[in-house]
């Protein structure tokens, strides 16, 4: 049965929808509110069972996603988000099923991965199972359906409310291995909506921040911006630290961007400045690591109220706790409501070099053909030596979704199954021109490495900093998502180096001129494509911190890798790098849901309004 959203829509609901439709989303609060509700129905196909050795497989044709406890049973979920205009509130949610039918599963339902961590790796691990869930006779989940609210920007740049409801359309009683489903679900959302709602004017909807040692060198970016009516306002972090309270620096940056949204209509904030110039936000997001760097910190200023976002409801100066079952507890919203990237830029030869690479790109990409390819490099992340199952390559699956995402591009697959990813062929396709270029594998802050299918040991085909010097490609500059950890570690030291090659890093140190103090950070290899000279990229995105990928033979669930899928499915003319990461993100916190490990710790390393292919 094909998937149906049959809309039956009362008085107040054709009420409803016009004015979503004729009410410009802005930031302030409208005095006269209108309660509303809205109805629909969703249909579904009956559940469908693939073996699957020791577990079986349950799949809805309908379903978008799964469920996502570790070691719980991993059944279909179908998230559908609706959008309200800024100022509305969220009043109730209603889904109820409705002739409810049952099946027999003969086996287990196959769980969802445990991520675990080993080393600088979070390796999933299948063969570990809840047994508080699996041998227990109420159903799973225990309810039909969840929802969430959040305050973000949407695909137009818009500040909206967003509503995700998660049904559940098959429940499991795992003891007596019995599935329970309802082919059709109706959906009723109450709500108050503001009769009208103030826009502010958008005056300035790019502002850059940056120390004041680089505002000369980025007057030509400012000039570039506005010649392509893109109004553009530079504020330097003495003029924001002088004026803007906070606790504390970042702080006083993000309470200085919610001006600029309220004031100025921005939506994309560029910050210059490597983390020890302009501050990054340390966060504790993660049960992995205690000390997460998130930029979201400064993407993320209300909260579904519309409130300011402290990331700190607690108050204890931990910013983005989350429980050891990782739930938050410091009232982060998460979705983005300004587009946020950062040129990591240490002096003023890389902001001269990163800035002529942006005017560039935007003035000659255009038409270019090399722009209309996609360069996509993978292997066997998780081999047989490391315990996971024979012949599923997680790297190429993801790259074969990614390519998926964008069907008119000229796609290059370097896979080690083609035996054609080196070093060597993965320069020689950037040099060729491509437009995006992705990577799925494992990272580190100086390069990348993957492993030959069903490996049985721990040797790897790898790329590190150094190579990046080999690349010629001039002007024909792609924008880089490295589903990887670590590759964006903006905190990168002579610790990390001593941390993978404990008996040689201070030779490294002498043969590459490297600082030995640990308080002084080298540039990662996210960065250094970006202030390469005469090649490399113009923007990249990638993992501050050791991340986790959940991909498997049928498809990839949550992770990097799915960040890394939808932040190109988010690819379409006209859009720029911000709106491509934080459609990503919207994506993945509506379809996976609050991992606030992944949204917070991958960073956009480039312009956020850079306007991708250049301007037409």
């Amino acid at each position: 049965m094909k998937n149906n959203l049959n809309i039956q829509l009362s008085a107040s609901a054709v009420l409803c929808l016009f004015f979503i439709l004729a009410v410009a989303p802005g930031i302030a609060h409208a005095e006269t509110r209108n309660d509303v509700s809205f109805e629909c129905t969703v249909d579904f196909s009956s559940p469908v069972l693939k073996d699957r050795g020791q577990f079986v497989d349950v799949a809805v044709t309908e379903a978008n996603s799964v469920t996502t406890t570790d070691g719980s049973p991993m059944m279909p979920v179908f998230s559908k988000t609706f959008e309200f205009p800024w100022g509305t509130t969220i009043q109730s949610v209603d889904i109820q099923p409705s002739l409810i039918q049952t099946m027999s599963t003969g086996k287990q339902v196959k769980p969802v991965p445990v991520q675990q961590k080993i080393g600088n790796d979070i390796v999933p691990s299948e063969r570990v199972i809840d047994q508080n869930v699996y041998s227990s006779a109420r159903p799973y989940p225990s309810t039909w359906y969840t929802y969430t609210t959040g305050a973000g920007l949407n695909s137009k740049n818009e500040h909206v409310i967003f509503l995700t409801c998660h049904l559940t359309p098959v429940q499991y009683l795992p003891s007596n291995q019995v599935l329970q489903y309802s082919n059709r679900f109706t959906i009723q959302i109450k709500y108050t909506l503001p009769i009208a709602a103030l826009k502010p004017a958008t005056t300035y909807p790019l502002v850059i921040i940056a120390p004041a040692e680089f505002s000369q060198l980025l007057q030509p970016l400012v000039d570039h911006k506005n010649n392509h009516s893109v109004p553009t306002k530079l504020v330097t972090l003495e003029e924001i630290y002088n004026t803007f309270s906070g606790r504390d620096n970042p702080e006083k940056i993000k309470y200085f961007i919610k001006s600029a949204i309220e004031d100025w209509g921005a939506t994309y904030i560029l910050l210059v400045g490597d983390i020890t110039k302009l501050p990054i936000r340390e966060t504790y997001g993660s049960e992995w690591e205690d000390n997460l760097l998130s930029d979201q910190y400064y993407a993320d200023i209300y909260d579904a109220s519309e409130h300011f976002c402290t990331w700190d409801k607690n108050g204890n100066n931990r910013f983005g706790e989350v429980n050891h079952q990782g739930y938050d507890i410091d009232g982060v919203d998460l979705f983005a409501d300004v587009n946020v990237g950062r040129l990591a830029c240490t002096d003023a030869t890389e902001v001269t070099t990163v800035v002529s690479k942006i005017i560039t790109y935007e003035d000659e990409t255009t038409n270019q053909i090399w722009f209309k390819r996609i360069v996509l490099a993978g292997g066997d992340t998780f081999p047989l030596y490391r315990g996971a199952p024979p012949f599923v390559y997680e790297g190429e699956i993801t790259n074969t979704k990614v390519g998926q995402t964008l069907p008119d591009f000229t796609q290059t697959y370097l896979w080690t199954s083609k035996h054609n990813l080196r070093a060597a062929t993965f320069n020689r396709a950037i040099n060729q021109g491509a437009g995006f270029v992705t990577y799925a594998g494992h990272g580190f802050e100086h390069g990348w490495g993957t492993y030959r299918p069903n490996a049985l040991t721990d040797t790897m085909i790898l790329y590190y900093i150094p190579f990046i010097n080999k690349l010629t490609n001039g002007d024909k500059l792609p924008i880089m998502f490295f589903d990887a950890c670590l590759t964006a570690k903006l905190d990168f030291n002579v610790s990390s180096l001593q941390h993978y090659y404990p008996k040689i890093a201070n030779l490294l140190v002498r043969l590459f001129g490297l600082s030995s103090n640990p308080s002084d950070n080298y540039e990662c290899f996210a960065w250094d494509f970006i202030a390469k000279e005469n090649g490399g990229a113009i923007a990249t995105v990638g993992a501050t911190r050791s991340a986790y990928t959940w991909v498997d033979a049928n498809g990839v669930y949550g992770g990097a890798g799915y960040l890394d899928v939808h932040f190109f499915a988010s690819y379409s003319n006209g859009v720029t790098a911000g709106q491509m990461m934080t459609g990503a993100q919207n994506a993945y916190i509506q379809g996976v849901g609050y991992d606030y490990f992944t949204i917070e710790e991958f960073l956009l390393l480039g312009d956020p309004s850079l306007m991708v292919g250049g301007y037409q």
